[in-house]
């Protein structure tokens, strides 16, 4: 439920005035809404134009991490939730959701049906609740989350700040994510994982400078 606290989420009144067509596992908390697309160069290609897309696929793997990253959220018809599409979706944060018996990929990669009749082509506005597991047609409202203005969340962090016992640490997985987790507290950065250097956002120079370094015939 704290999780839940710092991620955009689907407007109550708008999702409480919707039919879901399907439901998945809610591997990835918070709401998202965007474009069906079926792979991820799709995902990459369209989200460079600006639009904002959801990553549907049958399952995922390390191949599609870019498309991924650049999606809104990720919906798939199979997997647990340990899948690959979960656990990279938790760790960035991201709306998830896997294992969606309820739909089917069309063999062109072009639509999915679900059991309750519906279809939806590529580019066409889906909306999801990565906490409850529902998906929706269309593009229903977001309310963003707004922890700095949130009264309980802060008085329960004071509650809880006076009794811990650990003190705590970020990974500084991006920059971005170092900073963030500053304002939430954290006394300081505990791990850096190096990989997150090379993809991702500004990863295309350093992931160069290492394939050259890894194919290079001498020191030179």
């Amino acid at each position: 439920q704290l999780v839940d606290l710092l991620l955009p989420m689907l407007d109550p009144k708008a999702e409480a005035a919707t039919r879901p067509i399907a439901r998945g596992l809610p591997a990835g908390p918070g709401g998202a809404r965007g474009r069906v697309v079926f792979t991820s160069a799709d995902a990459v290609e369209w989200a460079g134009r600006g639009e904002k897309v959801v990553l549907v696929r049958e399952e995922t793997s390390p191949e599609d991490v870019d498309g991924m990253h650049k999606a809104q959220a990720i919906l798939t018809s199979k997997g647990g939730m340990t899948s690959h599409a979960a656990l990279v979706a938790r760790g960035w944060g991201k709306c998830c959701i896997v294992g969606c018996a309820d739909l089917e990929i069309a063999p062109d990669h072009r639509s999915f049906r679900t059991k309750s009749g519906v279809t939806v082509k590529e580019g066409e506005w889906i909306s999801l609740n990565g906490t409850s597991g529902l998906v929706y047609v269309g593009s229903l409202p977001l309310v963003d989350a707004d922890v700095e203005h949130n009264e309980f969340f802060k008085s329960f962090m004071k509650m809880v700040d006076g009794i811990r016992v650990l003190r705590i640490r970020a990974n500084a997985d991006t920059p971005s994510d170092a900073a963030k987790a500053l304002t939430f507290g954290a006394e300081g950065i505990g791990l850096f994982r190096t990989e997150h250097m090379f993809y991702g956002e500004g990863s295309d120079k350093p992931l160069f400078l290492l394939r050259k370094m890894i194919l290079s015939a001498g020191v030179d």
